[in-house]
């Protein structure tokens, strides 16, 4: 019998830093599982300051035992992606297909699923000492 496995597929539309803020905003209160593939086929181009935001987002889902994964990059952000040295942080697939074959490469069938529809629990925040 086969173990299943949920993931988030996201688009998003730009590269600039307020969307890309926004995406992690909503990943962190919407998303009820740690594996997020991001559809990034639509950005042409990547600023550091949203790069940075995707990586610390990878680093948080990965805390989680999940990963976050890039889906149809194009030449402009593979480059950037090489040239910081972040790729084994976010993992670039030729489209959301492949990047869900190299899930299922660990044996699990893997199952797309909504974002919360109010604040999930997968992220919560400590409370204040």
């Amino acid at each position: 019998m086969s173990r299943r496995a949920q993931y988030h597929l996201l688009p998003l539309p730009d590269g600039s830093w307020e969307t890309v803020s926004c995406l992690a905003s909503v990943i962190r209160c919407r998303a009820t599982t740690p594996t997020v593939i991001v559809d990034v086929s639509a950005v042409e181009r990547l600023t550091i300051d949203a790069l940075s935001v995707l990586v610390r987002k990878a680093m948080r889902l990965r805390s989680s035992g999940g990963e976050l994964l890039l889906a149809g990059p194009g030449p402009a952000l593979r480059r950037v992606i090489e040239r910081t040295g972040t790729g084994p942080l976010l993992s670039a697939f030729p489209d959301s297909a492949a990047a869900l074959r190299a899930l299922a490469g660990d044996g699990r069938t893997w199952q797309r699923v909504d974002l919360a529809p109010g604040r999930s629990a997968l992220f919560t925040e400590p409370p204040p000492p």
